[in-house]
C-alpha cells in the first residue's frame, strides 16, 4: 500500500483547540480552524483568554456594585421605617398625655387648646404630612385690597380730602412690601396709623362696612398696621429696634387687632395670618395650628409651610416638626430664598 504525500495547504490548515466563552459564567472547548500559521493561532487563543478574563472581571464588578446598591437601599428603607415607627410611638404617647390633661383640666380655655392639639395629632400620619396646598376652585376667591386710585370719589367726601386719602394709601403701599417691610417698619406703622385715622374721620359710617370697597380699604389698613406692629416681635427687628415699654406695645397691638376684628370679625381668610399670630403669641399654639390648617387653601404655600413648621417647633413636637421642616426645605420656598415673614 502506497502513501500519498500530504498537501502543504492541508498542513497549514491545522486544527486548533481553544477556550471560548460558553456563557457569561462558564467556559467551553470549541474547535476552531485557523487559516494561519500555528504561531498566529496561539496568539488568537491568548487574545480569547484575555478577553474572557476581562469579561468575567467586569461582570464580577457589576455584581459587586449591585450588591452594594441593594444593601444601601435596604439600609435607607430600614432607616426610614425606623423613623416613622419612632414617630408613631411618640404620637401615641403624646395623645395619651393630652387625654390625661383633658381629664384633669378644670379650665375651659385650656381644654379648648388641648382639644385643638389633639385634633391635629390625630389627623397626622407620620411620613404622610401634606405638602403645600394647591388652589381650589371650590375655595371662595379672596377679596383684593381696593386701590382708592381706581375708585370714584364717594359722596360726602370732599375733593381735597379724597386726594389726601389716595396719596396716603399710595405711600403706604410703596413702603409695605414683602421685600422692604422690615426695613421700613417705623414708617409703615406711622403711615398706617395716619391712614386708618383719616379713613375713620373722613368716610361716612355707611362707607366703613365690608359691604363697600372703601370699607375693605379701611380693613386692609388696619391689617397692615396690626401686621407691622406684630413684626416688632421678630428677633431680627427687636435687635435693631428694641421694645422698651412692653405693656404699651402690647396694648397698642391688641387695640389695633381688636379694631380689625370689630369691623371684619374673626375667620376672614384675607386677614387670617394676623389672627394666627395673635393666637400664637397668646400661647394658643394648638388653636393657631388648627386655624392655619382650616385656611390652608387661602394662604400662600410659602407662608403655610413656614408657619406650620414654626408652630410645630414651638409646640415641641420634634417628630412632626422634622417632617414639616423637610417638606418646607424641599419646596424651594424656605428662608434661604428671598422671602420674608408676612
Amino acid at each position: 500500500m502506497t502513501t500519498k504525500p500530504l498537501d502543504k495547504t492541508l498542513i497549514q490548515k491545522c486544527t486548533r483547540w481553544c477556550l471560548v466563552p460558553k456563557s457569561p459564567t462558564g467556559l467551553d472547548w470549541k474547535r476552531h480552524k485557523y487559516q494561519h500559521e500555528p504561531q498566529a493561532s496561539e496568539q488568537n487563543a491568548v487574545n480569547h483568554s484575555l478577553a474572557l478574563r476581562a469579561g468575567i472581571q467586569t461582570q464580577i464588578a457589576v455584581l459587586a456594585l449591585a450588591v452594594i446598591l441593594c444593601a444601601t437601599l435596604a439600609v435607607a428603607v430600614t432607616a426610614e421605617d425606623t423613623i416613622q415607627s419612632n414617630a408613631g410611638t411618640w404620637r401615641a404617647g403624646q395623645l395619651q398625655r393630652i387625654d390625661q390633661q383633658l381629664r384633669e383640666s378644670a379650665s375651659e380655655d385650656e381644654r379648648l387648646e388641648l382639644a385643638a392639639r389633639k385634633a391635629w395629632l390625630r389627623r397626622w400620619k407620620p411620613g404622610q404630612m401634606p405638602t403645600a396646598p394647591q388652589p381650589s376652585s371650590l375655595q371662595p376667591p379672596l377679596v383684593d385690597e381696593p386701590q382708592l386710585t381706581t375708585l370714584s370719589r364717594p359722596e360726602g367726601v370732599g375733593s381735597n380730602e379724597w386726594m389726601e386719602l389716595v396719596a396716603k394709601q399710595t405711600r403706604l403701599l410703596e413702603l409695605d412690601t414683602d421685600e422692604d417691610r422690615k426695613d421700613n417698619l417705623k414708617q409703615i406703622i406711622e403711615v398706617a396709623t395716619e391712614f386708618e385715622s383719616m379713613l375713620t374721620k373722613k368716610l361716612p359710617a355707611s362707607l366703613q362696612g365690608l359691604e363697600t370697597k372703601t370699607g375693605w380699604t379701611l380693613a386692609f389698613a388696619r391689617y397692615r398696621l396690626g401686621r407691622a406692629l406684630a413684626y416688632r416681635e421678630l428677633p431680627v427687628v427687636r435687635e435693631k429696634w428694641p421694645i422698651t415699654d412692653t405693656k404699651r406695645y402690647d396694648d397698642r397691638l391688641r387695640d389695633a387687632y381688636q379694631r380689625l376684628v370689630d369691623q371684619a370679625e374673626r375667620g376672614r381668610p384675607e386677614f387670617i395670618l394676623l389672627e394666627d399670630r395673635m393666637l400664637r403669641r397668646s400661647g394658643q399654639k394648638g388653636q393657631a395650628l388648627e386655624l392655619l390648617e382650616a385656611n390652608r387653601n387661602a394662604i400662600e404655600p410659602r407662608w403655610y409651610l413656614k408657619k406650620r413648621r414654626d408652630l410645630l417647633q414651638e409646640l415641641g413636637w420634634t417628630p412632626a416638626y422634622e417632617e414639616a421642616a423637610q417638606l418646607y426645605a424641599e419646596s424651594g420656598l424656605s428662608e434661604e430664598s428671598p422671602q420674608f415673614d408676612p
